[in-house]
């Protein structure tokens, strides 16, 4: 999925939908809704070290945030202390979801409104032990705790434990696109997320208009 991502002070929901928004300089993540997941999806966790530009974007989003994360960067010193990326890995599960009658809604939603897409990628910043939990980890997954309310769910050596979002800061994302298609029986189907850099898949498209038109075209 995609690499580019927006410097960001909100807290921002991984898996959430929702729109940027530019306001002047910056760019602002304007949620419209946070999907159910009733089954886990498998998560990349990629260890990143600090750059100036990162931990100055970390320092702004820390202060609104309002972090217990203390991070020290000393631009001297050759070893520098790490943030980790997320990443939506399971695309099927992340599809299959978003699909289902659970989130009727939020398929309309995003099939009527072309600027809306899902949170597939943050920057985020944990204090030590959350940081050493997840990058030692042998899977992670992002799940839904509580109704709406999204957490890191950790297996580590047949043990297991969760890490609430909101225990960390974000400080960048990105989205991705759907990719729609017609089913069989006419009925829009989100079939793939890409990045919003990469194309949908033959025949499929990041317009559920265009799909629609495009399929029902070939049936004349």
């Amino acid at each position: 999925m995609g690499v580019s991502q927006t410097p960001t002070t909100q807290k921002l929901a991984l898996g959430s939908i929702g729109s940027e928004k530019d306001f002047l300089l910056q760019k602002d993540f304007s949620y419209s809704g946070l999907p159910a997941y009733s089954k886990p999806i498998k998560l990349e966790v990629k260890p990143v070290v600090f750059k100036k530009q990162s931990f100055k974007q970390f320092e702004k989003a820390s202060q609104l945030q309002n972090s217990n994360v203390s991070i020290i960067y000393i631009d001297s010193l050759e070893q520098k202390p790490k943030y980790i990326e997320l990443i939506l890995a399971d695309k099927i599960e992340l599809v299959d979801a978003i699909n289902s009658k659970k989130n009727k809604g939020i398929k309309n939603y995003l099939s009527h409104n072309k600027y809306a897409n899902v949170l597939t990628h943050i920057s985020v910043a944990f204090n030590q032990k959350h940081y050493g939990a997840l990058t030692s980890a042998d899977a992670v997954f992002l799940i839904e705790k509580n109704p709406k309310i999204y957490a890191l769910s950790i297996y580590k050596n047949n043990t297991h434990k969760n890490i609430l979002l909101d225990d960390g800061v974000v400080f960048q994302y990105s989205t991705s696109n759907c990719c729609w298609q017609e089913d069989s029986r006419r009925q829009l189907q989100i079939v793939d997320i890409v990045d919003n850099y990469s194309n949908c898949p033959n025949n499929t498209y990041k317009s559920s208009k265009r799909a629609k038109k495009k399929i029902n075209y070939f049936k004349l």
